[in-house]
């Protein structure tokens, strides 16, 4: 799968000529190197694995003087430490200073919503394995380009559950950010889809025994189930 993704970066990098020479018809050549970015959080699971994956990667493809007829790929990795706000997103430029040329990641929701506007002005695609927000589209963010499943799948699969065990009281927790509002919103809109759903309105309170300060609940009730 990390193929594929620099295998894509590729395409997208065809059209960054001016990383290339010039020769003497004025006709651009393949650049010697292609530099990309990567946006991980080396201290989490996801991010040490995918660290060793990438380098692997592009290890591989540099090895190979074949499939990119000669242009090495040049990668270079900022580590976020665990952090989806400003100093995150503050690390997360640096890598748009170097002359990048496309960049994989980021993995939190949070920092590609914010990265995304800025990558749109400066057409850096962003290749993002982890960021699942449903309202990360390609409408609005042409340059973000996801390569997992949204979460509008996930809540997809939960209302489908919650409707075949008819279940009457339907409690979902969720982190009180853009990721987790967004998302719990999707099941909001796939519960809606269901026939014996009624909604709790915008009723979003502090839950008594929540694992973290900005933890949140949401209470959605299901209408009495009659069979035919």
């Amino acid at each position: 799968m990390i193929k594929i993704w620099l295998l894509v970066l590729v395409i997208f990098c065809n059209g960054f000529t001016s990383k290339g020479t010039i020769s003497n018809n004025n006709v651009p050549t393949r650049p010697i190197t292609i530099n990309i970015g990567a946006i991980l959080s080396f201290n989490s699971t996801i991010g040490r694995v995918a660290k060793v994956a990438i380098q692997a990667a592009v290890d591989d493809i540099n090895s190979n003087a074949t499939i990119l007829n000669g242009t090495k790929l040049n990668i270079s990795m900022q580590d976020t430490k665990f952090s989806s706000g400003f100093l995150g997103i503050i690390d997360s430029l640096l890598l748009m200073e170097k002359d990048t040329a496309a960049i994989i990641g980021p993995q939190y929701s949070v920092m590609a919503h914010v990265i995304s506007h800025i990558a749109n002005e400066m057409q850096v695609p962003l290749l993002s394995f982890a960021a699942t927000d449903p309202t990360l589209t390609s409408l609005q963010f042409p340059y973000f380009v996801r390569t997992t499943q949204s979460d509008l799948y996930q809540m997809s699969a939960v209302a489908d559950i919650i409707d075949q065990f008819q279940w009457r009281d339907v409690i979902a927790i969720f982190i009180d950010d853009d990721h987790g509002r967004n998302g719990v919103a999707a099941l909001g809109d796939k519960l809606a889809e269901k026939p014996h759903i009624m909604f709790p309105g915008e009723e979003s309170v502090h839950g008594p025994l929540s694992l973290f300060q900005n933890e949140k609940k949401k209470k959605f009730k299901t209408l009495p189930y009659y069979k035919p």
